[in-house]
Parts: C-alpha cells; structure tokens; sequence
C-alpha cells in the first residue's frame, strides 16, 4: 500500500480544510494528511481531536493544507478518480502531478507524472521521470522545465520557483525537490 504522507511546512497556514462534493467544508489539523492512492482515500484528523477520519477520494473536490493543494480528477472524461497535487491553475490550464506506486516496495525508485491539463480536464501534455540517477532519467528530468515554461509563461511566480530548482549540474536531481514540496501557485488574473 502506497503512502504519501505531508506534515505542516515552517511556512504560515491559511485555513487548512476539505471541500466536499457537496459544497460544505470540513476543517482539518495542519500537520496531519496522508494520502492512499491504492485505496484512493485520504486520512485526515479534525482540529481538537487525535482519531483518524477518512474520506473517499469520490466524495470531496479538493484539500487545502497550508499551501498544497490536492484535488481529485477524472482526466479525460474516465470514468476513474484519481488524487493529484496541483502546483499551478491559470483560466484554461492547470499543473497537477502525483507518484506512482513501484512494483519492487524495496526499491529507492521514484517514480513521478505530471500533467498540463485544459480547462476540460483534457491532458494537453505530460511527462513521467524517475529520481534514478542514470543517463536516461537525468535526460528526461531535463525535459521538465521547457515544458513547464511552455504551458505556464504568464505564471511569473511560478516560472521563478521551478526556476530556482532547475540545475543540470546535479543531474537534474534538485527538479525533484519542486515535486517533493508541492505549492499551489495560482495564476487566474
């Protein structure tokens, strides 16, 4: 079973909270969150309380922890919901990646995907890259930032944080951080 867990950033919170499908709020703690892709669910605790809840990935729109935002999708019109971080939103495109579970569970491999989406939900465009540090991957790792740029040049705030982990010196490995640490960055104006 694959486990993304997020604790609480040093950064300020603004309000932490699920938004259901029916358009009501459940507020949640800050520091605790973690997602089950397998099962696509999300474990959460309420703020004065330490037992766990859960929600189906099917019964909610989206999460707002701190600056993360995690968002259920059925791209292109599946019938299947999935869970992703969205990093950006602007009036026709959205970025959102996930990690996808490993078939070795004793394996360091990463693997990650993301997509550029319309405001339909279609996947306009995508890219799957690994944190492995051979040839192929720092090859494919590279490919990241152009194609961010591409889709995204409007969003100054964040070409500027991907920027800033864009270095091919290093393998293209600090790319990764920028998945690691998901920050919605929205860009509607």
């Amino acid at each position: 079973m694959l486990f993304l867990s997020m604790n609480a950033f040093s950064m300020p919170f603004s309000e932490n909270f699920i938004l259901t499908n029916d358009g009501s709020k459940i507020n949640i703690k800050a520091n605790f969150f973690r997602i089950d892709n397998t099962e696509k669910i999300v474990l959460y605790k309420l703020p004065n309380s330490d037992a766990e809840s859960r929600i189906k990935f099917k019964d909610f729109n989206y999460i707002h922890i701190g600056t993360t935002k995690f968002k259920t999708y059925k791209l292109n019109n599946s019938k299947e919901i999935n869970g992703y971080f969205v990093l950006s939103e602007t009036p026709s495109k959205t970025l959102i990646f996930t990690t996808k579970q490993n078939d070795d569970e004793e394996s360091s491999k990463i693997n990650y995907v993301f997509y550029v989406l319309d405001s339909n939900n279609n996947i306009l465009d995508g890219l799957e890259f690994d944190n492995l540090k051979s040839t192929k991957s720092t090859a494919v790792r590279g490919d990241i930032f152009p194609k961010i740029q591409f889709y995204f040049k409007g969003c100054e705030q964040l070409i500027a944080r991907i920027e800033s982990y864009d270095n091919v010196n290093n393998q293209n490995m600090s790319i990764l951080d920028f998945f690691d640490s998901p920050m919605y960055i929205e860009c509607l104006k």
